[in-house]
C-alpha cells in the first residue's frame, strides 16, 4: 500500500469522536468566528476589491457568507470566509505543519455542508478528518515547504479541504483519496507574501478552500485523480519537498486537532514569542534607559516576519520589530495597533534599537518550539533578558473557551452585539448528534436557528 492510500486508510478510521475532540473543534470554530470578525474589519481595502470580483459573479444560491444576506455557491462561499477568516493573521495554526488551518477547512466544509443538508456529527467527523489530513501532509513536507517557497496553509491546504469534503459525501476511502488526488494538482500559494504586498496572503487559504471544495465535488462525480498522488515521481511531495518525514504521516495516540494553537495578537505567529517576552520585561526596566534591544529568533522568522518599518497596516503582521515596539511602549498589543496611525515617533526610536539575530537553536521541530529570546541592553551597561519558547495558546500554554469567547467579543466589538454572539456560541456549542447542520454563519445574517 503507497503512502497516499495509507494515510486515507488511517484518516476513514475517524468515525467517532470522543468528548474531548468535540469540544476542541466546537473552542476551535468559535476562534474561526473571532479571526472572521477581526479579518472582514481590519482588511478592508482588500476585502473591497475581492468582494466586487466575487459578488458581481452571483449564482446558485446555495450556502451563506459572512455578514451577507444573500447566499452564494459554495466554492464561492468557502472561498470568502476563508479570506475574511485570514485578514488578520488570528485565526488558529499549527506549529509543525507551519501553518494555519481551521481558516480554510471550517468555511469548506460549513458550505458544503449547508448545501448537502449534512447531520451535525458529519461536519465534525469531517473537520477531524481535515485537520488530520492537513496537519499530517504539511508536517511530512516541511521544512521543504519553506525552503521552497510555499505557503502551507495553500499548498497542503487544499489537501485537507478535499479530505474533509469528501467525508461529507460519504465517499469511501478510494473516493476520498480521489478527492485528496484531485486536488494535488489544484494547490497552489506562495510564500511571495513576505517579500512585498502581504495583503494578498487571504488568497492562500482562500484558494485552499474553494479548490478543496472542488475536488471533493469532482470524485463525488467519479472523477478519478493520478495514483500515488502524493508520493509518485512526479507527486506532490516530490514537487514541493526535498524530503518526506514518514513519520509524520503516521497516527498518533490523538486526534492531531488537538495540537493546534489559538493567537492573542494579530500578527504573524512567529512575533508571539518575543511579544510575550518584551511584556515581561518591560515590568523590570525603564524605556528611556533602553539603549539596544537584541531578538534571537529562528531564521524563518526573521524571513518571513522581518519587516523593519511597516508602510501600512497588512505589513505590520510581519513585522517582528513593530510588533515588539508597540507591545514595549503600550503594554500589550491588539487589533488598535494595527493602525498604522500607531507608528509614533517613540515606536520608530524603539524598532531602531532592535535588532533580528538569527539563532538556530530557538527552533526544535521534535519539541514543538518555535521560541524568541530577547535582550535589552541598558544605557548602564546592565544587561535584562527573558525566553519564551511556547507562547501563550499552544497546547503547552493553553487558553481557555472563556479566554476565546473573550477574544470573539474584543473582534466583533463595533459588527454585532451581545446578544447576536452569544447566539452564536450557544449554535456552535449545540452542534452535535445526528441533527440537520444548520449553519451558525446565518446567526450573523439575522436568522435564528
Amino acid at each position: 500500500m503507497g503512502i497516499t492510500s495509507e494515510l486515507v486508510s488511517e484518516l476513514y478510521k475517524i468515525q467517532k469522536l470522543d468528548d474531548s475532540d468535540v469540544a476542541q473543534l466546537k473552542t476551535l470554530i468559535i476562534d474561526y468566528f473571532a479571526a472572521t470578525f477581526a479579518g472582514y474589519k481590519q482588511n478592508r481595502v482588500f476585502n473591497n476589491a475581492v468582494e466586487r470580483v466575487i459578488y458581481s459573479q452571483g449564482g446558485v444560491g446555495e450556502s451563506t457568507v459572512f455578514l451577507q444576506n444573500k447566499k452564494f455557491p459554495v466554492r464561492l462561499a468557502a472561498f470568502m470566509n476563508s479570506v475574511y477568516g485570514h485578514g488578520a493573521e488570528l485565526d488558529d495554526g499549527n506549529k509543525r505543519a507551519a501553518g494555519h488551518v481551521g481558516v480554510h477547512l471550517i468555511p469548506a466544509v460549513f458550505a458544503l455542508a449547508e448545501k448537502l443538508g449534512s447531520t451535525d456529527d458529519d461536519v465534525l467527523i469531517a473537520l477531524a478528518t481535515g485537520y488530520e489530513a492537513y496537519i499530517r501532509i504539511s508536517s511530512a513536507a516541511q521544512p521543504g515547504l519553506i525552503k521552497h517557497g510555499f505557503h502551507s496553509t495553500g499548498m497542503a491546504g487544499t489537501l485537507g479541504c478535499a479530505a474533509a469534503c469528501a467525508r461529507l459525501y460519504n465517499l469511501d476511502p478510494k473516493g476520498i483519496e480521489d478527492a485528496i488526488a484531485l486536488a494535488t494538482t489544484m494547490t497552489g500559494g506562495l510564500l511571495s507574501y513576505g517579500d512585498s504586498r502581504p495583503a494578498i496572503k487571504p488568497l492562500n487559504p482562500g484558494k485552499a478552500a474553494e479548490n478543496g471544495v472542488f475536488a471533493a465535488m469532482l470524485a463525488n462525480e467519479g472523477i478519478k485523480g493520478p495514483i500515488e498522488a502524493l508520493e509518485g515521481s512526479n507527486g506532490w511531495f516530490h514537487a514541493v519537498t526535498d524530503k518526506i518525514h514518514y513519520e509524520y504521516l503516521k497516527s498518533s495516540d490523538h486526534l492531531l486537532l488537538h495540537d493546534c494553537y489559538f493567537k492573542l495578537y494579530p500578527s504573524c505567529r512567529h512575533t508571539h514569542c518575543g511579544i510575550d517576552a518584551i511584556l515581561i520585561l518591560r515590568k523590570r526596566i525603564k524605556i528611556d534607559e533602553i539603549a539596544e534591544i537584541n531578538v534571537y529568533i529562528y531564521p524563518n522568522a526573521i524571513k518571513l516576519a522581518g519587516i523593519k518599518v511597516p508602510k501600512n497596516m497588512d505589513e505590520t503582521k510581519f513585522s517582528i520589530q513593530y510588533t515588539l515596539a508597540c507591545a514595549l511602549l503600550k503594554g500589550s498589543y491588539g487589533i488598535e495597533n494595527m493602525d498604522l496611525s500607531g507608528m509614533t515617533d517613540d515606536v520608530i526610536k524603539i524598532i531602531n534599537k532592535i535588532t533580528l539575530i538569527p539563532e538556530g537553536s530557538m527552533e526544535n521541530r521534535s519539541k514543538g518550539i518555535r521560541g524568541t529570546k530577547v535582550e535589552i541592553v541598558l544605557k548602564d551597561g546592565r544587561r535584562e533578558e527573558e525566553t519564551v519558547l511556547v507562547p501563550k495558546g499552544d497546547p503547552e500554554n493553553p487558553l481557555s473557551k472563556n479566554d476565546i469567547i473573550e477574544k470573539l467579543c474584543v473582534c466583533a466589538k463595533g459588527q454585532a452585539d451581545e446578544g447576536t454572539l452569544m447566539r452564536l456560541v450557544k449554535a456552535i456549542e449545540k452542534i452535535g448528534g445526528q441533527n440537520i447542520f444548520k449553519n451558525p454563519m446565518c446567526i450573523l445574517t439575522g436568522e435564528r436557528l
